[in-house]
């Protein structure tokens, strides 16, 4: 595809699309190429990263349009690759080499979707400013299937907001009449995906919406399309595979991911009693989880999805005696 080499033919600028614990991320303007630099935490390894997205990509490509989009087009570069003799000069003065991870770019949400979101949840003081600002363009939003937003105001202040990496809660999705059961699904589905087919933990992956992956062809299908009112045709992408590691399939890799699946960042809908608003979604995303996992766990692994969702279920259930009763499901950020 001609546009998976526009970067190596372009001297534009890189400039800084995101920030996270593994590194930064950087992408020239109107490129389809996302550069993630390993200049963040210790400990972080893009190597990692490239090596399970190209693990996840062998067995998403294969799966159907119910799961998440997967960045394709993976390619890691050394820190003493010749690939920085042309691309160093385009990031900011000061900068050094370092290992990279290069792939697909995940279209940002479209300006007036930006602006929704501004208007709806912007403290009013900040929705010019907001509006205006350079670094808001790039706009994706991380779903939160398994937490309730309980507090307009943010922990950092009564103004702070961006939208970069802007947390859409449960209840923020019900009140814009987005179809959570599918979002749910799809996240059941690429959830199984990865523990029975590329057999990884998916420790510490998120899942955004954004723009509609690019095609080849206007007939192409597209893979983890939604379409509402309010984010007008868009996509659910799954990434960041840094922390993610090797599953083993016996009760050892069923703790593995039971535990990763709860240490993360509320992606997933959670498990709730029935007297719960939420325990509707979670059933529906235990019931998909276990009915697409069926067909891609081996011989001899069958009872692996039962044991995973009971021991989520279990681990759940000892952290919630553990809290005060009305912290469970609540954010106040």
């Amino acid at each position: 595809m001609e546009g998976r080499n526009q970067q190596a033919h372009s001297d534009t600028s890189f400039r800084r699309i995101g920030q996270g614990f593994c590194g930064s991320v950087w992408a020239a303007e109107g490129d389809i190429i996302a550069m993630k630099r390993e200049d963040g935490g210790p400990g972080r390894s893009i190597l990692n990263d490239y090596n399970m997205l190209k693990r996840v990509l062998e067995t998403v490509s294969q799966q159907g349009a119910r799961i998440a989009c997967v960045p394709r087009w993976p390619r890691f570069v050394h820190s003493d690759d010749s690939w920085w003799e042309k691309n160093l000069s385009r990031f900011p003065k000061g900068y050094t080499a370092c290992n990279v991870l290069c792939s697909e770019r995940i279209p940002r949400l479209p300006r007036e979707v930006r602006d929704r979101l501004v208007d709806r949840y912007c403290p009013p003081p900040s929705v010019q400013t907001i509006k205006n600002n350079d670094a808001d363009r790039d706009c994706l939003v991380r779903l939160y299937l398994g937490r309730r937003k309980i507090q307009q105001e943010a922990r950092r202040g009564q103004n702070f907001f961006s939208l970069r990496n802007y947390p859409l809660h449960i209840n923020q999705a019900e009140e814009l009449d987005l179809q959570v059961v599918d979002y749910a699904h799809a996240m059941a589905e690429s959830l199984a995906v990865m523990h029975w087919t590329a057999r990884i933990d998916a420790n510490d992956v998120e899942f955004v919406l954004g723009g509609l992956q690019n095609t080849d062809t206007d007939t192409e299908a597209r893979t983890g399309e939604f379409t509402n009112d309010f984010f007008g045709s868009h996509s659910l992408w799954l990434l960041d595979f840094d922390c993610c590691k090797p599953l083993t399939m016996d009760d050892a890799g069923v703790e593995q991911a039971a535990r990763a699946f709860l240490r993360n960042d509320p992606y997933f809908p959670r498990p709730a009693s029935n007297r719960s608003s939420d325990y509707a979604l979670w059933q529906e995303f235990k019931g998909w989880y276990l009915e697409r996992s069926r067909p891609l766990v081996t011989s001899g692994h069958l009872s692996l999805p039962e044991k995973f969702i009971t021991r989520v279920e279990d681990l759940h259930e000892e952290a919630m005696q553990k809290r005060p009763a009305d912290t469970s499901h609540r954010t106040s950020s």
